[in-house]
């Protein structure tokens, strides 16, 4: 019997912002050194970004890198220079250890086609004297993470509807079987539309998770039986919108699923007709108390940013 993630249940306060950031691959080279040239970048940083033997993408490489840190400095007195991260065993990015605990932040990324989004969420500070000085980013092996989910996990995704995939062998190998029948009873021309809803929700979990496809996509189904459909303004655009779906659910396959101690809420949305994105946060019900978990997030309570690099740029050396 599938274990169903309780959509009553909700979240301690959690601030989540969202950002897009247009990405332009066809950067000049001059604006390219003159990203370079803010020394941003970690050395291991910059070397990642050289090795990309594409124009296109070590322009977009190098865009992700300095948005990102622009981003986390709008929610910290942290300088956009100072900002080190760590990777998971499987490559999920996030801050080092002493600049988590100095802020509170948490953040995940997801990058399609022309658009990026960085997603942000803010917790409680524990800790206020840290060494900021450069360090060398680490990676966190297997070997060195708790079995147990952290108290918080935090994924997003956006995808770009292509007419060119193929969707009915990704349908039999990566969905459910409920996932499957549900969208093939849809009219023709919606079940594309669906498959890529599916597939953001789906990539924003286990992007939550920091296992990405060692995780069984079949180990869970996303269930849109429920869906709700709102709108949520663009911060500090008037009268601009996107669309923000309610009531998606997270159905867990197995009951033993480590993933049942945690209370997920899940939201979907569509940036425009070819850009859909999913938002996935889940908390570990062993560290927060029930009675202290306050009404879940609503569409208030996600902030919604659109913002050119060049802008994020400019506000962080202000």
């Amino acid at each position: 019997m599938p274990i169903i993630a309780d959509k009553n249940q909700c979240y301690p306060p959690i601030t989540p912002h969202v950002y897009f950031v247009p990405l332009d691959d066809e950067l000049h080279s001059a604006d390219f050194s003159a990203g370079l040239a803010l020394g941003w970048l970690s050395e291991d940083e910059v070397a990642k970004v050289a090795r990309y033997k594409s124009p296109s993408a070590r322009n977009n490489a190098l865009q992700v890198r300095l948005a990102l840190r622009a981003v986390l400095s709008r929610h910290s007195k942290v300088k956009p220079a100072q900002w080190q991260f760590i990777y998971g065993a499987k490559g999920k990015p996030a801050l080092s250890h002493d600049l988590s605990a100095l802020t509170g932040l948490d953040f995940n990324l997801s990058h399609s086609g022309q658009w990026l989004m960085i997603g942000v969420i803010e917790t409680t500070t524990s800790q206020q004297n840290v060494n900021l000085e450069p360090e060398l980013s680490v990676e966190l092996t297997q070997s060195t993470q708790s079995v147990h989910l952290p108290s918080l996990c935090f994924g997003v995704d956006i995808e770009r509807e292509r007419s060119s995939t193929d969707i009915v062998p990704i349908l039999n190998h990566y969905f459910t079987q409920a996932e499957t029948e549900a969208l093939l009873q849809l009219p023709i021309e919606l079940q594309r539309q669906r498959f890529f809803d599916l597939w953001a929700v789906k990539e924003s979990y286990i992007k939550a998770r920091g296992l990405g496809l060692a995780l069984s996509l079949k180990s869970f189904a996303v269930d849109f039986s429920e869906l709700n459909e709102g709108h949520v303004q663009l911060k500090g655009k008037v009268e601009q919108s996107v669309v923000l779906h309610q009531g998606v659910r997270l159905n867990f396959t197995d009951a033993e699923d480590i993933a049942t101690t945690m209370i997920w809420q899940t939201k979907m949305g569509r940036l425009d007709q070819q850009y859909r994105f999913a938002v996935t946060l889940g908390v570990n019900k062993q560290d927060f108390r029930l009675d202290s978990i306050r009404e879940g997030v609503g569409d208030g309570e996600l902030t919604v940013y659109q913002l050119p690099l060049a802008q994020l740029l400019v506000d962080a050396n202000a």
